[in-house]
């Protein structure tokens, strides 16, 4: 072997050898991802916080920017009623070019740095100095508006990493492809993020990662997360490190458009760097980024080729046991959070978030996670309208997690709702199909618990570590399998049945999977006497329907030209044929006796495919609201409502939702359930359907009657208002948290 040959050979050597732990770490992280335990991160929800925040301001020879930057902040700064700490990181510039501002801002600290640190290196440079538990990065040419730091402070919280700015342009007419709002488009080839236009409405949402530009971080992890990510020196990247680290760990990561700021865009770095230099920094960084999430396809030896494609003077930037050793952590979080299915994709699009308050001292809360598997805000059906009154009435004492599927079904509408949660998730993809047969419970029980749901349960629990998880509805009874999948949590698991389908028969196939089902359970609720009677578990309790309270604003009911109302979703199959068959038995006649009579029937989203083919529904004085209304003026402007249902279960809350209002219901038998034996003289029976007519007429031929009979009940109704109701739910809950 020739000289040269030789010393061919031992540089390729020595160049494997200098990549070798890099590799090795990447192959050892893919390797462990699978043969470790899968167990999601669990939140630490204990850890307090002392009030208080900070804020870095790393700088670089900016001072004609700084000068509105700090101005605006100081105002952002009275608008927070707890101490504010505020330093400014000046490196690799002249603190005489400062002197002004250091006089206008006596109050802030000021730190100089001969050599340019990066920007990496001023913020650790900066969180050493950090007093507080939180810590707002603002950059130099960033302006904040004057509540942007006040509308941040409600979303701390132990498990969160960091909730970022709205960011506008000061040129608005600049297309905004810098909004604060982050996410990330599947790339086999690169990792490739990006930053969404903001949707309508105020509350907060979920976010790829914080900018580190104009975000408020957990001190503690940012520390953390910081020192680690030096690799990125001096610029871009390491904030997008920074989130999918806390995700990865168990941490969440918000937007909120609320907190605002103003980005001027005349950045520091091509000041003092070549656009060449530029552009290799970012996909070095880029693959960075890469080596250590995993996000592109891209194998470990792919890797090693492309470093090696380098110029030999950056290999040294991929080199050394200290980033081989951090690459191996984060590359095998990544990949067990892979294996775990987080939902990368949703994280964004799916998540949801209320601001609580901003008293850090103030009791923790209990934690209810809600699981559901119908869209529940806004309202449109009856056991969304229960779950929806309880949340609204017991969110001063309850953080309450939303689990809901149906994620298309929620809107810019659902935001008065929501605000009232804690933090909502939503999934979608359970296979319906409009062209289905109609299912049996047990095959709807099954399509309804589906893996994604089951999956992001088992996550929820695991985040949050709720007191208490709330199944809604017969239907996601088996989710209770996956109390195995999180043996170290403390929660009590909670069966809120709307409806109870058992029948009562021995040797019932169906009743006997539903026994097996709900026995998983702690407790079960039943919305009505009648079905808490066909249950068998130790530990149930009835908290019926109810409805809010509008006594107060009672006005007589009109008398011309006569008007009922049905309030019967057609979601729900018995509100659909019910109102069918009043239609084609009571109403003929009714119409015969009182020729201008009207009907306004509350059906919802789903009836407008029936209105359009069915005349009954379209006929002389038949009305159909095909959407989610408030029914307050309808019942305010009706002479009486009317329940004709068949073969119910739980209970019907149009009918107390009537009583409550001062009008009179005219009900079938069937309908009464969960009311019947309260002895209410403004529910008024008839045997069927078609027997409805006769009560009916009689009401709207004596006014003096309808109207004596729409108040007297006063006393009984106090204790059907949902205010009533919700106290019985948070007895249940003191209950099962102190039986914990």
């Amino acid at each position: 072997m020739t000289a040269a040959r030789r010393v061919s050979r031992l540089r390729r050597i020595a160049f494997q050898l200098r990549f070798l732990p890099l590799y090795g770490a990447m192959l050892a992280a893919d390797w462990l991802a699978g043969r470790l335990p899968l167990r999601w991160p669990r939140g630490d929800h204990a850890r307090r916080f002392k009030p208080g925040i900070s804020v870095i301001v790393p700088e670089r020879g900016t001072p004609d920017l700084l000068v509105h930057t700090l101005g605006a902040l100081a105002a952002a700064c009275t608008q927070v009623d707890e101490p504010v700490q505020v330093i400014i990181v000046v490196n690799g510039a002249p603190s005489e070019s400062y002197a002004d501002l250091r006089a206008a801002h006596p109050t802030f600290e000021w730190q100089f740095h001969d050599i340019a640190l990066g920007y990496n290196g001023a913020i650790c440079t900066g969180l050493d100095a950090v007093r507080n538990d939180w810590v707002y990065l603002l950059n130099s040419d960033m302006r904040l508006d004057a509540r942007a730091l006040a509308e941040l402070l409600p979303y701390r919280r132990a498990n969160l990493f960091a909730i970022t700015s709205q960011i506008f342009f000061e040129d608005a007419t600049r297309r905004r492809e810098e909004t604060g709002w982050s996410d990330f488009h599947p790339n086999t080839e690169t990792p490739e993020v990006y930053e969404r236009e903001p949707e309508p409405g105020a509350l907060a949402r979920g976010n790829f990662y914080a900018g580190g530009g104009s975000s408020l971080f957990q001190t503690r992890l940012l520390h953390r997360y910081a020192r680690e990510s030096q690799v990125y020196n001096p610029f871009y990247w390491e904030d997008a490190d920074w989130g999918l680290r806390a995700w990865h760990e168990g941490h969440e990561v918000l937007f909120c458009p609320a907190s605002q700021a103003w980005h001027q865009h005349r950045g520091t770095v091509k000041r003092y760097y070549a656009e060449g230099e530029v552009q290799r920094v970012i996909a070095r960084n880029a693959q960075w980024f890469d080596i250590r999430h995993a996000r592109s396809k891209i194998e470990p030896i792919e890797h090693i080729r492309r470093i090696a494609a380098r110029e030999p003077e950056h290999w040294r930037e991929f080199s050394g046991l200290h980033n081989a050793w951090i690459t191996l952590r984060l590359r095998l979080a990544a990949r067990r959070a892979e294996l775990r299915e987080l939902p990368y994709k949703k994280i964004v699009t799916h998540s949801f978030y209320g601001a609580r308050t901003t008293d850090l001292l103030a009791p923790l809360k209990p934690r209810v996670l809600l699981v559901s598997p119908f869209a529940l805000f806004p309202p449109s059906h009856g056991g969304a309208r229960r779950v929806a009154e309880l949340v609204m009435r017991l969110s001063d004492r309850i953080d309450f997690i939303l689990l809901s599927d149906e994620r298309s079904l929620y809107s810019i509408k659902s935001e008065p709702w929501l605000r009232h949660v804690l933090a909502t998730h939503l999934v979608e993809g359970r296979g319906d199909r409009s062209t289905d047969a109609p299912l049996t419970l047990l095959q709807r029980m099954q399509r309804h618990a589906w893996p994604e749901l089951r999956i992001e349960l088992e996550r929820l629990v695991a985040l949050y570590d709720p007191d208490i998880v709330q199944v809604e509805f017969m239907e996601l009874a088996l989710l209770a399998d996956q109390r195995a999948s999180n043996p170290e949590s403390r929660a009590r698991w909670l069966l809120a049945l709307h409806d109870v389908y058992l029948r009562g028969n021995n040797g019932d196939r169906d009743d006997a999977a539903q026994i097996a089902a709900i026995a998983r359970f702690d407790a079960v609720i039943a919305c009505s006497r009648e079905d808490l009677d066909l249950l068998q578990h130790p530990d149930r309790t009835l908290i019926g329907n109810g409805s809010p309270d509008r006594r107060a604003g009672y006005l007589p009911s009109p008398q011309t030209p006569p008007q009922l109302l049905f309030m019967g979703p057609f979601r729900y199959a018995q509100n659909r044929e019910g109102i069918v068959e009043f239609l084609d038995t009571a109403w003929p006649k009714l119409k015969t006796q009182f020729p201008d009579l009207r009907i306004t029937i509350l059906g919802g989203v789903e009836s407008a495919a029936l209105v359009a083919i069915d005349a009954r529904l379209r006929q002389d004085g038949v009305e159909t609201i095909s959407a989610f209304v408030d029914p307050a003026a309808y019942l305010q402007n009706c002479t009486l409502s009317i329940n004709p249902q068949n073969a119910i279960r739980g209970s019907s809350i149009k009918l107390i939702e009537s009583l409550l209002a001062g009008r009179v219901c005219v009900s079938t038998a069937d309908g009464t359930r969960g009311f019947g034996d309260a002895g209410f003289d403004d529910l008024v029976v008839a045997p069927t359907i078609a027997a409805m007519a006769e009560p009916i007429a009689a009401l709207i031929a004596d006014p003096a009657r309808r109207r004596r009979l729409e108040r007297a009940d006063d006393v009984k109704l106090d204790r059907y208002t949902w205010d009533a109701i919700a106290s019985q739910q948070f007895g249940l809950y003191q209950r099962l948290i102190g039986k914990r």
